[in-house]
């Protein structure tokens, strides 16, 4: 059931197991009068995605050179390891107020959208390499061939009860963008909502975060999805999470929910080593937004119990390691340490080099299989609570038999216990 007043406010009542459901919607974000409609709403568009989720992920259109001039693909790409969408805004100057005249407004705007999104994707895929700007002013090159293409788009228009729009894309009004970003706040997360309801159609104009609901609903009825027995032999953690959450990511505790953010922030800083490109470091980027949101408040309370842990210890070095997450293609370790200078960051280079190695032979075939590890070490100075160290690997480490047994020793075998040297 869904309820919606004058301003826009929507409410939906869900029906649960555990009940009935009710969450408010706020409307989109009020655009600037003094601009032009249809670039607010395209720059409001790409401002929550941003926000919410991450710049690095968020592109600005691209500009490709045609046979009677340039063409702009996409009003904007969103891109997330190897999920990806083109966004397509239109929006109404006036709405009219009259049925009619606004659906066929719709039908026009929504088709022409659909079919700019259906040739910038096919652009992408037949272009090897197409350089974009994201909004943190990098640029990045792009192989769209390799990407997962979800077609979106995005409607500045107060909606007309009723209307169901006919679209071979994912059809959804700006509020209701807004609210995917500010319920998930995951960038990987959003575009995983979007790939899993494109093949289902659109729903009535206004309904997505409805659908939204239903799906959250079910997914916490669901009973969890067995873990590959491999995984936890090589470390891995078990974890139990609804895939969509019913409350907004973090509404259980924001302190320790953002700590992953403030994370992400720092890694998307960080200076590209000599051996990478900044498409690797947004990879990077986007195998650590990977991490489950209904995780992330449970990691972060970890992440900042471990640098309290290990800020006790005075000489020596005290580790403390999670893997928490082993598929997709993607491994994730986070770890802390008392300390933080050569000796540490090679002794972290190797853990990381010899966990990705148990990882490939234990699952050979993920072997493209990416592991990032992101190493906190607590700071004495008062001028931040930690400091942020990032290594990653892919394919055979080409170990040879002394030094593999040399960093067995070292490290044992995977698991959680902290381990101090």
């Amino acid at each position: 059931m869904t309820e919606q007043t004058d301003d826009g406010q929507l409410t939906i009542a869900v029906e649960t197991e555990a009940g009935v459901f009710l969450r408010r919607i706020r409307p989109a974000a009020v655009l600037p009068t003094d601009a032009d409609p249809g670039a607010a709403a395209e720059d409001a568009t790409r401002f929550a995605a941003a926000l919410w989720g991450l710049p690095d992920f968020v592109f600005q259109a691209a500009i490709r050179s045609t046979g009677s001039g340039v063409r702009e693909l996409g009003d904007s790409i969103i891109i997330v390891g190897q999920a990806a969408a083109v966004v397509q805004v239109k929006a109404r100057t006036s709405p009219s107020g009259n049925d009619a005249k606004e659906r066929g407004w719709l039908d026009k705007r929504i088709d022409k959208a659909a079919r700019q999104a259906a040739g910038t994707i096919r652009a992408f895929v037949t272009k090897p390499r197409v350089s974009l700007i994201n909004e943190r002013g990098t640029t990045v090159d792009v192989n769209g061939s390799s990407k997962t293409w979800v077609p979106v788009v995005v409607l500045d228009h107060p909606g007309l009860p009723g209307y169901t729009p006919v679209a071979m894309a994912v059809v959804l009004l700006r509020r209701d963008w807004e609210f995917l970003f500010e319920q998930l706040k995951s960038t990987h997360a959003v575009l995983e909502y979007l790939q899993r309801v494109h093949p289902q159609g659109p729903v009535p104009l206004g309904d997505e975060p409805l659908r939204y609901y239903q799906l959250a609903a079910d997914d916490a009825a669901a009973e969890p999805s067995p873990i590959d027995q491999r995984l936890l032999r090589v470390g891995a953690r078990r974890m139990s999470t609804p895939l969509l959450p019913q409350a907004p990511a973090g509404h259980d505790d924001r302190k320790h929910h953002v700590v992953l953010r403030t994370v992400l922030e720092d890694l998307a800083k960080c200076t590209v080593p000599e051996n990478a490109t900044t498409a690797d470091m947004v990879d990077v980027l986007a195998a650590v937004d990977a991490t489950p949101v209904g995780y992330r408040s449970d990691l972060g309370r970890d992440i900042v119990a471990w640098l309290h842990d290990v800020a006790q210890v005075d000489d020596g070095l005290k580790w403390q390691f999670r893997i928490v997450n082993g598929n997709d293609r993607v491994n994730l370790i986070f770890a802390a340490v008392s300390r933080h200078d050569e000796m540490a960051q090679a002794l972290f280079g190797s853990y990381i080099s010899l966990r990705h190695q148990q990882l490939l032979e234990a699952i050979p075939e993920q072997a493209d299989a990416l592991t990032v590890g992101v190493l906190l070490t607590p700071r004495r100075d008062g001028t931040r609570p930690w400091d942020t160290t990032m290594v990653a690997t892919k394919g055979d480490q080409g170990f040879d038999p002394p030094y593999r047994a040399e960093l067995e020793a070292i490290w044992g075998h995977p698991g959680g216990s902290p381990i101090t040297m």
